[in-house]
């Protein structure tokens, strides 16, 4: 079951805020990418699909020669909090 920081069960479908993003996770990534990752903390997020360890979130950052771009992150409970 996936739980968020404070220990509440969270579902395909809920609004969570992303509260940090490790630094490992964007250390070797060119900067335009390592930005848009970044600006997702403190965002309202949907979760799209979520296992026994991991919660999963993504974000469109706008279109590109027709394809959209998204940006997709798993979560450990520590770094986000289930929204209302």
């Amino acid at each position: 079951m996936a739980v968020d920081k404070y220990g509440k069960k969270v579902d395909i479908g809920a609004k969570i805020k992303l509260l940090y993003i490790d630094p490992i996770v964007t250390e070797y990534l060119p900067e335009d990418e390592k930005r848009e990752i970044e600006s997702m903390v403190n965002d309202t997020l949907f979760v799209y699909e979520v296992s026994e360890k991991y919660t999963y979130v993504e974000k469109k950052f706008g279109e590109h020669n027709g394809r959209s771009n998204y940006h997709r992150m798993s979560l450990i409970p520590e770094q986000f909090e289930l929204l209302d």
